[in-house]
């Protein structure tokens, strides 16, 4: 089973539609029994719907890229157990 760090790193694909299948089933299998990740993803989820329904244009690659990476490492900046 794929671990928090590689779950979160596939959450913004997963909710594109664009992971292959098997990284998708890997990482249904780790939310259905991750809490913590369950959450990253509902938290994506809301950000990405507040982000398509404002009238700001969309963010800068460079901009996703760095928040992405901020919730991959967690909040003490490092990596997540």
């Amino acid at each position: 089973m794929i671990d928090c760090r590689e779950a979160v790193r596939r959450l913004w694909p997963y909710l594109d539609s664009s992971l292959e299948p098997r990284p998708v089933e890997e990482l249904q299998e780790h939310l259905a029994v991750c809490q913590r990740c369950c959450g990253e993803l509902e938290f994506s989820r809301e950000l990405r719907g507040l982000l398509a329904s404002s009238a700001a244009p969309p963010l800068p690659d460079q901009l996703r890229d760095r928040i992405e990476h901020l919730l991959a490492v967690g909040p003490g900046g490092g990596p997540e157990p």
